[in-house]
């Protein structure tokens, strides 16, 4: 009689790659449960779980069957690794990804609570076809990861959001798919300024010519931002025409205040030719705040869109914070979730489009803030809520499933998006 077992197919692949999980020997129509575990940078643990009923012939396949309890519901064979939660803590946290070592999965099959089988699955940004090289250059700071086999692959440039840190498992990932990337750092790393502010856009001008340089490429070059980094990227693009194609994630219509300390503060983020650039300054009212207040005392996630609402009330009088869009010489895919609870990405697209009607705009459904790439990728744990200090939890929107989908639809289109503008 064969025991019950797992196989997942392959046991090694990309992350953005499907994973075949299969269940067989068990009895028929027999209860078992499958559980994966993982870790984040921080050694921080993540755990799912789906239980599924057998088939006649004690076989399951998670690409074809629908677990009756979960942490996913639905047929999804790769349900398991984004629905994973934070073992711990009780409002899930933040799954922390960014540097390039390899994901371990322990997969494990149990019947009646007892464990009967286990594989381990790993999970790579890049196998061996990546060169990695560190640039600290003429005050340009970051790392390029490019094709190691010859050939004309495009620029792209990658643009951090609030975090300002280090996106070199993505950057990784697209260099995989063909394309020398430039994860760039400009604040809160190492040889660049610890806060955001009064950072010079000269700066980014400069590193698309090192970039160029390094490359041996002079062709322009696909920039990518996400959310503070998606403003920088439609700015840059308003001021410069070197851009073959501008991907704005979590996009932001107006140049915000710059943050001292990861906080908001009233401080110009952006300065061009020895100017700042005006800047949006935050309205709030004390109901408000006081609001945002009891969150944290009661330790409930909160949301930062009411701050957003009461700050774009006259938004007749914020056209000099206005990013200039209509200015932008290069292709311009914007991606939003109408859930976002960081900012309102969604109605920020909106204003980007009346201005620049050619934009095309990625626009999901129940989505939150963190739904694409760089800081969504394929088949990671979704995230909704970080715990940022203090007993402070942040609620950045939408669903687990609805960001996890988001993530893996938007993928190959921006992958597409570049391709189609890379030699334009």
């Amino acid at each position: 009689m064969l025991k019950p077992n797992i196989t997942a197919t392959p046991f090694k692949s990309n992350i953005d790659e499907d994973v075949d999980i299969k269940i067989s020997g068990c009895q028929s129509r027999e209860k078992v449960t499958i559980k994966a575990f993982l870790f984040d940078d921080r050694h921080e643990p993540f755990i799912s779980e789906a239980t599924f009923l057998a088939d006649e012939q004690g076989k399951l396949d998670l690409g074809r069957n629908a677990p009756i309890e979960g942490t996913y519901t639905g047929v999804d064979q790769n349900g398991l690794f984004w629905s994973a939660v934070h073992q711990k803590k009780k409002h899930d946290d933040y799954y922390m990804k960014s540097n390039t070592n390899d994901v371990k999965i322990s997969v494990q099959l149990l019947i009646e609570n007892k464990l009967v089988d286990e594989v381990e699955i790993v999970r790579s940004f890049y196998q061996e076809d990546v060169r990695v090289t560190k640039v600290n250059e003429k005050g340009i700071v970051g790392t390029i990861f490019q094709p190691k086999k010859k050939g004309n692959f495009p620029n792209v440039i990658l643009l951090a959001g609030s975090d300002g840190g280090s996106l070199a498992s993505a950057a990784s990932l697209l260099a995989s798919q063909g394309y020398c990337v430039f994860d760039l750092a400009y604040f809160n790393q190492e040889g660049v300024p610890k806060n955001l502010e009064s950072i010079p856009l000269e700066y980014f001008e400069q590193a698309i010519q090192l970039l160029q340089t390094q490359t041996n490429n002079q062709d322009k070059v696909a920039l990518i931002g996400y959310s503070r980094g998606a403003e920088l990227a439609l700015l840059l693009a308003s001021e410069f025409n070197q851009f073959s194609a501008v991907i704005a994630g979590a996009p932001g219509a107006y140049i915000t205040s710059g943050l001292r300390n990861s906080i908001f503060a009233p401080i110009p983020s952006w300065t061009f030719k020895n100017q700042a650039k005006p800047y949006l300054k935050f309205q709030h009212r004390p109901t408000q705040m006081f609001g945002l207040m009891k969150n944290w005392f009661l330790r409930k996630p909160a949301s930062f869109l009411g701050i957003w609402d009461d700050s774009l009330k006259k938004i007749d009088e914020l056209e000099e914070m206005r990013i200039k869009v209509e200015n932008i010489k290069a292709p311009v895919l914007l991606v939003s979730g109408d859930k976002d609870q960081i900012w309102p990405a969604s109605m920020f697209a909106d204003i980007i489009k009346r201005k620049l009607p050619r934009v095309e705009h990625l626009q999901y459904e129940h989505g939150g803030h963190f739904i694409a790439f760089p800081y969504a990728l394929p088949h990671l744990p979704a995230n909704i809520y970080e715990h940022v200090g203090g007993g402070m939890v942040m609620d950045s929107g939408g669903t687990k499933k609805a960001n996890a989908c988001a993530a893996k639809d938007s993928w190959p289109v921006l992958l597409n998006f570049i391709r189609k503008h890379a030699h334009d």
